[in-house]
């Protein structure tokens, strides 16, 4: 009677655990489920374009009727606005299928637990720095995003670890309105969380050559591509799973700014 008392309390607790389990995991496949249809909705906002009239603004760089042929995003800033003035551009980085829109808070707090209708929801926003610019004319504008277990948000921007994704899709795209910038990646890696990636001032021209020094030299691998004190930059950083105190991070130059024609 003991041991039938004792393996009945056992499959009580084994019961209980699987339960709680059981309704942990659901609860996180309706976070992602929420998260996901609230961006699914902004989507809603864009357009893939491939004729869309294009013309070359201050930096050179591969031809427009080359992008245009893989074509763009029409993205109706207006509607965006209208559920949160906090938008201010929209990003895609077309060999990881991410295309989100990029808001901008008043500290780098919020926007990690909000979603751009202001829920507060653990897959957070895409968001610049708020010490930014918000028209991304810094030396260095940073954009965060959560690593989400289920691929979303910054879930996949470590798979720029491959050299392989690298040489097929180089670049990552800014959408502002009117506007399109184009950024080729120069440098991927791992980093501790105060690595100098994070650094957005820059006193002298002297302080931000050791800045895109120490990017390069930082490189999992070689991009075959260099920077100049002339180079604008976005740094992309997200989560390291495996690492609290570490940060994947991709370096883009602004290669090309193109008009969209209305």
């Amino acid at each position: 009677m003991k041991r039938k008392k004792i393996y009945g309390i056992f499959m009580l607790v084994a019961i209980a655990v699987f339960l709680f389990a059981g309704g942990r995991i659901l609860q996180i496949y309706l976070n992602y489920q929420e998260s996901q249809k609230v961006y699914e909705q902004m989507e809603g906002f864009t357009q893939k374009i491939e004729d869309q009239d294009l013309s070359p603004e201050a930096v050179p760089g591969e031809t427009p009727e080359e992008v245009a042929e893989q074509g763009v995003l029409q993205v109706d800033f207006n509607k965006l606005e209208e559920i949160n003035p906090d938008v201010i551009a929209w990003i895609e980085i077309p060999g990881l299928e991410i295309s989100y829109p990029v808001v901008q808070g008043r500290d780098n707090d919020y926007y990690l637990h909000h979603l751009i209708t202001g829920e507060n929801h653990k897959s957070g926003s895409i968001f610049m720095d708020f010490h930014n610019q918000e028209n991304l004319s810094d030396r260095n504008s940073i954009i965060y995003g959560h690593n989400m277990k289920d691929g979303s948000m910054f879930g996949t921007l470590d798979q720029y670890q491959s050299q392989a994704l690298y040489r097929n899709y180089p670049c990552f795209y800014m959408y502002v309105p009117g506007y399109i910038y184009e950024y080729q990646i120069f440098s991927c890696y791992a980093a501790p969380t105060d690595h100098p990636a994070y650094t957005y001032d820059f006193p002298t021209s002297e302080d931000y050559e050791v800045f895109l020094e120490t990017l390069q030299r930082s490189a999992e691998y070689n991009t075959g591509m260099t920077v100049t004190e002339e180079d604008q930059v976005v740094t992309l950083s997200t989560c390291v799973n495996t690492r609290k105190d570490y940060r994947y991070l991709v370096h883009g130059k602004l290669k090309q700014e193109i008009k969209m024609e209305e």
